[in-house]
């Protein structure tokens, strides 16, 4: 997995994908926890802050499978 999704833009922005789909999950439990148990302010912001944990590693993935695409362009091209 690991030597495919380094060398596969389109592995790269499938798994970028899924961690946002982590995140959207863990924002949505997170409203209905809040809701629910009327937890408190530092459980919201542990939240907040996993959400953009995976949002960056989403954004890091497509970085690389862009630049990862750009290296393969050129190294072709030259």
């Amino acid at each position: 997995m690991t030597e495919r999704l380094t060398a596969d833009p389109r592995a790269m922005r499938d798994m970028a994908t899924r961690f946002d789909t982590h995140a959207q999950t863990v924002k949505d439990k997170a409203r209905r926890m809040w809701a629910a148990y009327h937890t408190t302010g530092e459980m919201d912001q542990a939240f907040i802050n996993i959400v953009d944990m995976l949002h960056s590693v989403r954004d890091g993935l497509v970085r690389a499978a862009d630049q990862y695409e750009q290296t393969s362009r050129q190294s072709l091209g030259s």
